[in-house]
């Protein structure tokens, strides 16, 4: 019965709204033209003699984030007037789209320090996650990041994101820039971007720039930049002021920069056992693991402390010395600690203890010891890899890490078992999954 009376009523009611949809409709649409009116308006006066109307045309086209301007504000970062130009420079920060890049190189050659400044920030930031342009796609892997606080101080680009020669050469002439920030900026945003063709004024800068942080962001640049061949450049960088010390013994090690042995060999003995650069000059030996390092190494394996005694372990399993196996063994056997544990089953599957691959896979899912499991499983050697790619963590946090390792190997034959992990029922198995193998087919980039 109601629904009858519902249905009578119907009739009445569909002429109002009907006219209601219609006033609507009429509505919006005049809202449409007053709208288009307005950015037609907007950018007619982009041209307007009068700098204010220009610097407020250039405001409100950004607060309204309206990306068909961008074409007629790119002109204006050369305007005569730098009010209008600062107005512009943010006008293009908020499009946040690919086809500002060209108004930031422009920006970034300033005569405005503060213009400069936040044209180099945006120029890096054109290449990160974001809603639009090239890093598009990687939304759905997380939030836009801030790779200018040191909580995103490894932060690089992704392969498949294209990074113009353009942005590099503008990047570059920042280095000699008058202002330490601007230079601190350009040197962290050229390691963000992996600008190889920037490593010659990187190199220089990180023994010749007055400011130390600059130093500092240009070792960091060329580690993440990871050309072998600076290394000689950076091994007077060890007798610096502590900061850009220790990370020059990072990049060091990162590099496998093999003539750095003896100099981190000196660092290490003559630093006290409280100084920090002690255990990063072990680490970064154990990255290079030089036969040269083997008696430091099998010296320190039964070490008090946790750290020296996972690193020497870690310097023993890169040797690969056949001969060490037994004692290997041994040692695995008594140590008690999880991440020297971690580090002595890398050793033991790398002398061809299969075993111990499924134990490193374990290790993915154990907050103590998933870094270095991480680490050491990116370094699987080809023989051990189809077994990995058969593995399979239990846990969606596990099989998440194990995701990431997949696609930081590089390897094309881990495809298959990343498009099952891109079905798997966790949401962040699958995200991390989908990046791996966009890293693993991404095209070359430039610079």
């Amino acid at each position: 019965m109601r629904f009858e009376v519902q249905a009578r009523r119907l009739p009445a009611v569909l002429p109002v709204v009907l006219t209601l949809c219609a006033a609507l409709s009429a509505s919006s649409a005049g809202a449409q033209t007053v709208r288009q009116v307005s950015t037609d308006s907007l950018i007619y006066d982009l041209k307007n003699p009068d700098a204010g109307r220009r610097t407020d045309a250039a405001r409100q086209l950004g607060t309204a984030k309206f990306v068909p301007s961008i074409p007629a504000l790119l002109p204006l970062t050369e305007d005569p007037d730098a009010g209008v130009r600062r107005q512009v420079e943010l006008a293009l920060e908020e499009m946040n789209d690919i086809q500002t890049l060209p108004g930031f190189v422009q920006l970034s050659a300033d005569s405005e320090a503060d213009i400069r400044d936040r044209a180099v920030h945006a120029l890096v930031n054109l290449h990160l996650p974001r809603q639009t342009g090239p890093t598009a796609a990687l939304m759905k892997f997380g939030n836009l990041i801030n790779p200018w606080t040191d909580e995103y101080a490894d932060t690089v680009v992704e392969p498949d994101v294209p990074v113009e020669a353009s942005v590099v050469t503008a990047l570059r002439a920042r280095l000699s820039d008058s202002q330490d920030g601007i230079r601190r900026a350009a040197s962290r945003g050229l390691g963000i971007l992996r600008g190889s063709a920037a490593i010659p004024e990187l190199v220089q800068a990180t023994t010749e720039d007055r400011d130390p942080e600059v130093r500092f962001e240009a070792v960091r640049a060329l580690r993440k930049i990871g050309d072998p061949s600076v290394g000689d450049r950076l091994i007077p960088g060890l007798n610096l002021e502590d900061k850009v010390r220790n990370e020059v013994i990072i990049t060091l090690g990162a590099l496998r920069y093999r003539d750095a042995v003896p100099e981190l060999t000196r660092v290490f003995e003559n630093a006290k056992p409280s100084d920090h650069a002690r255990l990063l000059a072990l680490s970064a030996l154990a990255d290079i693991a030089a036969p040269d390092s083997r008696a430091l190494f099998l010296g320190l394996k039964a070490d008090k402390d946790v750290a020296i005694r996972t690193f020497a372990n870690e310097g023993i399993s890169r040797l690969s010395d056949a001969t060490l196996l037994t004692m290997m063994s041994a040692d695995r056997l008594t140590e008690k600690n999880a991440r020297v544990q971690t580090a002595e089953a890398f050793g033991l599957l790398r002398l061809g203890r299969k075993e111990y691959l499924e134990e490193l896979v374990r290790a993915l899912e154990k907050a103590p010891t998933k870094d270095l499991a991480r680490e050491y499983l990116v370094e699987t050697q080809a023989v051990d890899r189809p077994a990995l790619y058969a593995s399979r963590p239990k846990s969606a946090l596990g099989r998440a890490e194990f995701a990431d390792v997949l696609g930081l190997m590089a390897d094309k034959d881990a495809l298959p078992a990343l498009q099952e992990l891109e079905r798997d029922g966790d949401a962040t198995v699958a995200k991390n999954a989908e990046r791996a193998i966009r890293r693993i087919t991404a095209a070359p980039r430039f610079d």
